[in-house]
């Protein structure tokens, strides 16, 4: 469990020397219990006669009073503590994704921050009580002993050395079952994100029969996969439950069939000493029967822990510095000499963008053109700040934009992506700016389809076009100076383009915004101040006047 202590040891408001002695509490009280049974049950067979020791009685209430007191504050402190924990840690996950590099969370892949920060979470949580009942029962089998030690020494030393060598083979065996707990996170992992495809491309796989046969026999091998490692990790769990309760056996046999032979006045204690240890064996079968829920919840908390270090380690450089403002009033914006390398596996040409130079001026209309695979994506993710340049620099007005500007300088961007996400609350937009969002909702054409219900959209359920103007009517609400648009108009009925290319952007250069976009729609190049045309990663001015113009 030295994954899941860990993560306890980060809770800082756990009152440790309560909750510790809550534990001990607890343990004693049981302890003192037995031993109370024990006399009571001496008296009535040295007397003979069926009485009642009351002073007995109020002590057994007693204890049990004070057991039953400290066990629910131990361990409803440990499970509140626990849930802080996850609280805690799943925040600071959530904390460094966001401030992780782009480039190494494109490369990992989304599922591996689902299932750490959703499922690992949840395992950990559902378990939490018993992760503290094996705390207290713990306390509880050390009392125990101590309780046998104090009755037989020759006993004690038996029952304890039993006790470790069945605790080092019970963990031996727990061991084979992490690793298998392991293979199995992994492979369920591959299930998510086959799962993931399934659900992303769904219109993709109902349009082919091919594509959805090959998708549901990959499913249905990875899915065989996680079902033969999950049969195999409850075939290791019933083994070490078995061996757990072997163990127990082999405690009441060393009292009654080993510990006779080397002490004379056994045959006095066999009874309180048997006693206690049925009592401990109830109490090391509770934990056996926990054991199993405790590995998953300890994978889960490595898991948990592992991508904290990971994300730790993908901080991007800009996060460290202390951070310097840019003007929202710049006059240019500069790519000089600009270059990304994307790595090519062994043997083929790695595809290189640039050396790109490109000065974009305040108040003017950018249009980029170019073919699947040129750059174009690129492009806008180096100029957004989302990529660093490889090679050049980027400039606003004369200055390079490094480390202590580069989050200055995105604040200074609104982007709509091409694979845009849509949220359905206006997220960083201040107050202030929500008056003007029914006037931009009828400006896009929108006021007759949705509203704002506060800072929240009432119909999300809506085309690929009319969500794209939800989008840029968020971008607006920003009121960032610099718009970049990758394929915005693509979803657009034929009316609402052409009323996007001849009015809208004509309005807002009017009211002093840039605008970058990504556009095929050679019907409306003249719109456009200066038009790129980008081809195997080298950017290429061209005219800007329509396709088949004079």
């Amino acid at each position: 469990m030295n994954h899941l202590v860990r993560l306890l040891a980060t809770q800082t408001s756990l009152p440790r020397k309560r909750v510790l002695v809550a534990a001990l509490l607890a343990g004693i009280s049981g302890a003192s219990v037995l031993a109370i049974v024990n006399i009571a049950a001496r008296e009535i067979t040295d007397s003979g006669r069926a009485q009642v020791d009351w002073w007995l009685a109020i002590a057994f209430v007693a204890g049990i009073t004070v057991y039953a007191t400290t066990e629910v504050f131990a361990v409803s402190r440990i499970c509140a503590a626990l849930e802080s924990a996850i609280h805690e840690v799943r925040q600071r996950l959530l904390e460094r994704l966001a401030r992780a590099d782009f480039e190494q969370v494109e490369r990992v892949g989304r599922a591996a921050f689902y299932e750490s920060i959703t499922q690992a979470t949840q395992a950990i949580s559902q378990n939490s009580q018993f992760l503290a009942l094996t705390l207290r029962s713990l306390a509880l089998v050390v009392a125990i002993l101590a309780y046998i030690a104090f009755v037989s020494t020759t006993a004690f030393i038996l029952v304890s050395l039993s006790t470790l060598v069945a605790s080092f083979v019970y963990r031996r065996a727990g061991q084979k079952l992490g690793t298998g707990y392991v293979a199995m996170m992994d492979e369920e992992k591959h299930l998510f994100e086959s799962l993931g495809d399934l659900l992303d491309g769904f219109k993709e796989v109902r349009l082919s029969s091919a594509r959805s046969r090959d998708l549901a026999a990959i499913f249905s091998a990875i899915s065989s996969r996680v079902t033969d490692i999950r049969a195999d990790v409850q075939v290791r769990a019933i083994r070490q439950f078995v061996l757990g309760e072997v163990a127990v056996f082999f405690l009441l046999a060393v009292v009654v069939f080993v510990a006779p032979l080397y002490s004379a006045e056994m045959s006095e204690h066999v009874v309180p000493i048997t006693t206690s240890v049925l009592f401990m064996t109830g109490v090391l079968g509770g934990i056996i029967q926990t054991m199993p829920l405790l590995g998953a919840s300890e994978q889960a908390a490595a898991r948990m822990l592992q991508l904290d270090q990971l994300l730790k380690g993908m901080e991007e450089p800009t996060e460290d510095a202390a951070p310097a403002p840019l003007s929202t009033e710049f006059r240019e914006i500069a790519l000089r000499s600009v270059t990304y390398v994307y790595p090519a596996p062994d043997g083929e040409k790695a595809f290189t963008l640039g050396p790109i130079d490109l000065t974009l001026h305040r108040g003017e209309i950018i249009f980029v053109t170019g073919g699947n695979g040129a750059g174009k994506s690129t492009l806008i993710k180096l100029l957004t700040g989302l990529y660093r340049p490889q090679g050049g620099t980027i400039r606003i007005d004369g200055a390079i934009i490094g480390p202590r500007t580069r989050r200055a300088f995105r604040d200074l961007i609104s982007t709509i992506f091409s694979d845009y996400h849509l949220f359905p609350r206006l997220y960083g937009v201040e107050p202030s700016s929500l008056a003007e969002a029914p006037s931009l909702l009828s400006w896009l054409e929108m006021d007759n389809v949705t509203r704002l219900s506060g800072d929240q959209f009432e119909r999300r359920d809506l085309s690929a076009g009319q969500k794209k103007r939800l989008a840029l009517m968020t971008a607006l609400l920003e009121q960032k100076p610099l718009l970049v648009l990758d394929e915005w108009a693509a979803d657009q009925d034929p009316h609402f383009r052409r009323r996007f290319y001849r009015e809208i952007l004509p309005a807002l250069k009017a009211r002093g915004k840039t605008i970058v976009a990504v556009t095929h729609d050679d019907a409306y190049f003249d719109i456009a101040d200066r038009r790129f045309h980008l081809e195997e990663g080298q950017l290429i001015e061209r005219s800007s006047s329509p396709v088949g113009a004079a």
